[in-house]
């Protein structure tokens, strides 16, 4: 050996890699979801597909991750997308102890035409968000679930994108008001 010490400088590695990693709780975009998600208090959160065939459980994730950011209180996801009607009440019950623990809860479900349970999961939650794919979400499908929960249980809707976690954006049109045939 020459003497001098291989090793690689640790803490300006960890710099260097901590400067790489952008602050997704700066991102404007994100900072603007959570405000719309806001318009009244929640502690449990519905997240549903306005269509068919549209996967609402990495919004959920990434909601919760947000909740977590801008609250620092803990957030939890429950897949229930595929709860048969058999476990519907043990779930529910289950939803509210997770409440009663102090976590905010967000539940991540199928369309109201795939998996019944879908409405009284989302009505048992204080809230809603309406997950739409551009290209993939139609106007009708929407108003059936806007129609099947209330429209009035919805915080608003949010843009996904297939494959991307990451892509998760408020819709600037209210779920009520869908700018075309297609969202």
């Amino acid at each position: 050996m020459n003497g001098q010490d291989d090793r690689p400088n640790v803490s300006s590695a960890l710099v260097a890699r901590a400067a790489a990693i952008p602050s997704a709780v700066d991102d404007v975009r994100m900072q603007h979801l959570w405000l719309s998600l806001q318009q009244r208090s929640w502690r449990s959160l519905a997240v549903l597909p306005a269509t068919k065939g549209i996967d609402t459980l990495p919004a959920a994730n990434k909601l919760a991750k947000i909740a977590w950011w801008y609250t620092g209180q803990p957030a939890c996801v429950l897949d229930m997308r595929d709860l048969s009607l058999r476990l519907l009440e043990h779930q529910i019950r289950d939803m509210a102890a997770q409440l009663q623990g102090g976590e905010r809860v967000l539940v991540a479900l199928r369309g109201v035409s795939e998996n019944p349970t879908a409405i009284p999961l989302a009505m048992a939650a204080d809230a809603a968000v309406l997950c739409v794919e551009l290209g993939k979400t139609d106007v009708k499908g929407a108003k059936r679930t806007l129609a099947a929960i209330g429209r009035e249980r919805f915080l608003g809707a949010v843009l996904v994108s297939p494959g991307r976690e990451d892509a998760l954006e408020p819709v600037p049109h209210g779920p009520a008001d869908p700018p075309g045939d297609e969202v």
